[in-house]
């Protein structure tokens, strides 16, 4: 009983500091209160005393049949429970069925893709076959497989599940993942995968419609892929039988590849017909290891072109990470693919979020069309753009989700911003530095201004899978949450925000942090309650319009926040001797939660015109950003 109150207490005690939490109108769910109370999160931003999350060990074997595009595969996978709670059921993730006739999808599909899904040929849970069509042992939903457990599963205990499956790899509608044609195949939600079980919400059951993307557990793989002669694969993890595959050669040029600074090509498409590759000319067997990752996918093709560079990413440790490019020939940009992953991977290793890379190898695999991206862990699955920049834009994109999702864990199907506007955020200074003239920011902030304030405009804290309008679904992961990351920045200080961003990594890095932690790991680094600013950008509805409101005797302007959303100043003053003066306010000066700010133009001189915000600063009403005096 003493114990009892005790843990009463402590978790009344806990939920005091949720009152500053709840200032504004911004109540914590219920869902996130219990956490607080349960010691799993704290109030300061940290994982609490009592955090937990479970895993799996996965042994799969699988083998591409390329002619007729399918895969076959079987797996071993060991999931632990390390919860509080006794599971009578676990929740399987059947991915391919998005491709299954009469399932609801957001992404649309030709009719001729839509098939089977997957085939589950069988399934065992502690070695005990499931019967898939009695509905008390399993029932399968859109793309989730339920199967109850006969002897629940307990704390500190694991279960073994034995799957063997097949689907057919779309090549007309490949979504994230296909056959590309040419015999080129990235393979990405691929196989059943134990959905998470989390202190948030339990079973994640958020059906994958082709929209909300990752959400895993923290896993380790140890895969077999058997592919056709002479196709190569790449893949998550490290490959662990590489001597037995390649020849003499290609193994010496990667072997510089890997200790060098310079790009290397390691094996044309040539070198692959002319049977200079790989020692058999039979099919082989590829065998990745990988551990701690959300996820597996790999890319493979038998006539492509392989670029290698490597770069030191953390001088204390003296760590080096490997970067790639793989793709075809005749590409448009793609054939500057390994340095400008090796330009993306150095960036963000050592200025934003200036944080090491924390993979050993990131391999950028060119798929041969013309646009789009889709990041895996260590993989992206590349479109071919037009230009250097566009490749920039898309490859630098691609790899700054190896911290946001995979390496912090997010839930993006609940919250896409909380990775896709990272995603887009960390790259703006190095698209600023690599392509100056394409006016990055500038573009972000004309897009957040077509649809700021719409009847259809959703806030950030709208979980991203209710949102079913896909133009509403990219501004909420896209668009608003980069500015609201960006004009952060400004807000802190460029000190302030990357300790913060730090801080935030540190602690959260291979957990599952939520918006809140996020919020409380910024509040508590930068000492204060930044809900000022969470609230109008995260929460809503906040507008960006500013606007003049008034120029006193004494040469004061009057800015007025008539939307409400901080932002920063920019003032332009041309005055009648023919000189103009600049001014600006950091997204720091509406903290006070003042309505009005007033800039301080030169007392001693006649405005004649008066020029509020530029193309860096979104405005939806430019009609009171004017003022003309006689």
């Amino acid at each position: 009983m003493k114990k009892s109150v005790v843990f009463v207490l402590s978790g009344l005690l806990a939920l005091l500091p949720l009152v500053a939490l709840s200032q504004g109108n911004t109540p914590i769910p219920l869902n996130i209160k219990k956490a607080y109370v349960q010691g799993t999160r704290s109030v300061t931003g940290t994982p609490g005393p009592n955090y937990w999350q479970n895993h799996s060990k996965y042994k799969i074997e699988t083998e591409l049949l390329a002619g007729s595009s399918d895969l076959h595969g079987k797996e071993t996978i060991v999931y632990f429970n390390n919860s509080p709670d006794t599971l009578n059921k676990i929740v399987l993730r059947l991915y391919p069925d998005i491709y299954k006739k009469g399932n609801a999808r957001s992404w649309p599909i030709k009719p001729d893709a839509a098939g089977e899904g997957m085939v589950m040929d069988q399934l065992k849970i502690n070695g005990k076959e499931i019967d898939l069509k009695d509905r008390k042992s399993a029932t399968r939903s859109a793309t989730n497989l339920y199967v109850s457990l006969t002897n629940p599963l307990l704390h500190g205990d694991s279960l073994t599940v034995e799957a063997k499956w097949h689907f057919h790899v779309s090549e007309i509608s490949p979504i994230r993942m296909g056959n590309y044609g040419d015999d080129r195949f990235f393979i990405a939600y691929w196989y059943p995968q134990i959905a998470v079980y989390d202190d948030i919400d339990g079973w994640d059951q958020v059906e994958y419609h082709g929209t909300v993307e990752f959400y895993n557990d923290f896993n380790d793989y140890d895969v077999q892929i058997t592919v056709p002669s002479n196709f190569v694969v790449w893949a998550t993890g490290t490959l662990m039988n590489e001597d037995g595959l390649f020849t003499r050669e290609v193994l010496k040029r990667l072997k510089k590849a890997r200790s060098g600074d310079d790009v290397v090509n390691i094996f044309t498409s040539n070198d692959s017909r002319n049977n200079k590759v790989l020692r058999t000319k039979a099919k082989n067997l590829w065998h990745f290891k990988a551990n701690g990752v959300p996820d597996f996918s790999f890319g493979t093709a038998p006539h492509v072109n392989w670029d290698g560079s490597s770069l030191l990413v953390d001088s204390a440790s003296g760590r080096r990470v490997f970067v790639e490019a793989v793709y075809p020939d005749s590409t448009r940009s793609f054939f500057k693919g390994a340095g400008v992953t090796r330009a993306s991977v150095e960036y963000f290793s050592q200025q934003m979020p200036a944080w090491p890379f924390p993979y050993p190898h990131m391999t950028s695999f060119c798929n041969g069309r013309k646009g789009g991206g889709m990041e895996t862990p260590m993989m992206a699955n590349d479109g071919d753009p037009s230009s250097v920049t566009g490749l920039y834009g898309l490859l630098a994109h691609e790899i700054a989700h190896s911290y946001f999702p995979f390496y912090m864990g997010i839930n993006e199907r609940k919250y896409a911003w909380m990775d896709e506007g990272w995603a887009v955020y960390l790259i703006a200074g190095l698209m600023k530095e690599k392509a100056p003239d394409y006016h990055y920011i500038e573009r972000r902030v004309s897009s957040f201004e077509k649809m700021n304030g719409q009847e259809k405009e959703p806030n950030l804290m709208t979980l991203s899978y209710l949102i079913s309008d896909y133009s509403s679904y990219r501004y909420h992961a896209y668009q608003r949450s980069t500015l609201a990351y960006y004009f952060l920045n400004d807000a802190l200080g460029d000190s302030v925000f990357l300790k913060a961003l730090d801080t935030y990594i540190k602690r959260w890095h291979g957990k599952h942090p939520t918006p809140y932690d996020f919020f409380n790991t910024f509040n508590d680094v930068a000492g204060k309650s930044l809900y000022w600013y969470f609230k109008p950008w995260f929460y809503g509805p906040a507008r960006a319009d500013l606007g003049i409101k008034k120029l006193t005797v004494n040469n004061q302007i009057v800015i007025e926040n008539y939307g409400g959303l901080p932002l920063p100043v920019a003032v332009k003053c041309d005055f009648d001797d023919g000189t103009t003066d600049t001014y600006r306010l950091s997204t720091a000066v509406w903290s006070s939660g003042m309505p009005a700010v007033v800039v301080q133009a030169n007392p001693d001189k006649k405005i004649t015109k008066i020029v509020l915000g530029n193309t860096g600063i979104p405005d939806i009403n430019k009609g009171n950003n004017q003022m003309t005096l006689n």
